[in-house]
C-alpha cells in the first residue's frame, strides 16, 4: 500500500517526468543548460586540443629531442636511456593518457628538456601575460566607447569620416610594425623606454617594471581600439534611430541620458561580444608582440618551447589558452543576456 502511495506521489511523478525528458532539477533554469552546455562543449574542445597538440608535438622522432638536448656526441645509447628516463619509448596514445590522467589531477607534469615543474615554468608566465593582456583591455574599451560615442553623435561629418579612415588603417597595420615603429620613435628616437621588457625577468624597481609593459600594452591597444571604436559606432547608431530612443528624446529626456541609459545599454551586447573577441585575439596578438618586445610572457615561452619540443610545456600553455577562451565565452554570453533581456527568453 505504501509502494503504490509513493508512486502516484505528484512531486516523484514530476521529478521522473523531468528526468526522463533530461531536464533535471538542478538545471532548470534556461540561461543554468545554455552555460552548461557551453561548459560542456568546452571540455569538448580543450580535449580535442590536447590531441592535436600532442600529435603534432610528437611527429619528432626521440634522436631528434635528444640530439638537440645534448649536442651531436650523444650516442644511441644514450638516447635509449634518455628516451626511458622521460617515457619516449611508450606509444604515443600511451603517453597521451598518462599526460591526461596527471593534467586532470592538476599535474602539468616534467619538461623534459629542463628538467623543471611545467607549472614553475608557465604559470609565472601566464600571469605576465594575463597583466599585459588585461591592462589592454581595461585601456583600450573607455578609448574605444568615447570614440564611437563621439562618431555616432557626428555621423557623415567629416570629422567622423576622418576618425573612420584612420581607424582602419591603423588596423591594417600588423602588430610587429607597429611595435618596431614605437621602438623607433619611442626608445631609439627620444630614448624615453627600454628597448625590450627583460626588465621583468630580473626587476629593479616598479619603475623598471612599468617600462617594461608601456610599449608592449601600447602596440595591442592601438591594435585593439579601432576594431571596438568601430562596433561601437556602429551599434551605438542604430541604436540611436530606434523607436524606443526616439521616444525618449520626445519625451523630453536630455541627450546625455538619451545616448547613455537608453541607446547604449542596447548597444552594449554587441560591444561585450566584440570585448569577448578582442580577449581571444590578443591571445594570438601577444604570441608576436611578445616576442618583438622581448617580454617574458606565455607568447615567448610557446615559441620558445616549440622550439625546443617542450612537448609539456605547449600541451600546458595551449591547455590554457583554450580553458580562457572557454571562460569568456561563457563570461560574456552570461553579461550580454543581463544587457539584453530579449536573450534571456530566446535562451
Amino acid at each position: 500500500m505504501a509502494k503504490d502511495t509513493e508512486t502516484s506521489s505528484p512531486v516523484n511523478s514530476v521529478s521522473v517526468l523531468r528526468i526522463r525528458r533530461g531536464q533535471l532539477p538542478l538545471i532548470r533554469s534556461p540561461r543554468t543548460r545554455a552555460i552548461v552546455r557551453q561548459l560542456a562543449s568546452g571540455i569538448a574542445t580543450l580535449l580535442v586540443i590536447s590531441i592535436v597538440v600532442f600529435g603534432f608535438m610528437s611527429l619528432r622522432t626521440v634522436s631528434e629531442i635528444a640530439h638537440q638536448k645534448f649536442g651531436n656526441q650523444i650516442t644511441n645509447e644514450q638516447i635509449t636511456a634518455f628516451a626511458q628516463s622521460v617515457g619516449l619509448d611508450k606509444p604515443v596514445w600511451e603517453r597521451y593518457g598518462i599526460w591526461l590522467s596527471h593534467f586532470a589531477r592538476g599535474d602539468m607534469g616534467t619538461s623534459f628538456v629542463t628538467n623543471s615543474s611545467v607549472s614553475e615554468n608557465v604559470i609565472p608566465r601566464f600571469e605576465k601575460t594575463l597583466l599585459l593582456a588585461g591592462l589592454s583591455i581595461l585601456i583600450s574599451f573607455p578609448i574605444s566607447v568615447a570614440i564611437g560615442v563621439f562618431q555616432a553623435r557626428r555621423i557623415g561629418s567629416a570629422t567622423d569620416l576622418s576618425l573612420l579612415m584612420g581607424s582602419v588603417v591603423v588596423a591594417a597595420l600588423p602588430e610587429f610594425v607597429v611595435g618596431i615603429l614605437l621602438l623607433f620613435v619611442f626608445s631609439r628616437e627620444l630614448g624615453w623606454l627600454p628597448t625590450d621588457s627583460t626588465a621583468l625577468v630580473f626587476p629593479t624597481s616598479f619603475k623598471s617594471e612599468v617600462e617594461a609593459y608601456a610599449l608592449p600594452t601600447a602596440t595591442l591597444v592601438l591594435a585593439i581600439v579601432p576594431y571596438i571604436a568601430r562596433i561601437a559606432r556602429g551599434s551605438l547608431r542604430e541604436a540611436l534611430t530606434a523607436p524606443y530612443t526616439q521616444a525618449a528624446v520626445l519625451r523630453g529626456l536630455p541627450r546625455r541620458t538619451v545616448v547613455w541609459d537608453h541607446a547604449m545599454r542596447n548597444a552594449g551586447v554587441p560591444l561585450i561580444n566584440a570585448v569577448a573577441i578582442n580577449i581571444v585575439y590578443l591571445l594570438s596578438g601577444v604570441i608576436v608582440v611578445e616576442n618583438v618586445f622581448a617580454f617574458p610572457g606565455i607568447g615567448q615561452g610557446l615559441v620558445q618551447s616549440i622550439q625546443t619540443t617542450d612537448v609539456y610545456n605547449v600541451l600546458a600553455i595551449a591547455m590554457m589558452m583554450g580553458a580562457l577562451f572557454v571562460i569568456v565565452s561563457v563570461v560574456a554570453d552570461v553579461v550580454a543576456a543581463y544587457l539584453n533581456p530579449r536573450l534571456k527568453a530566446a535562451r
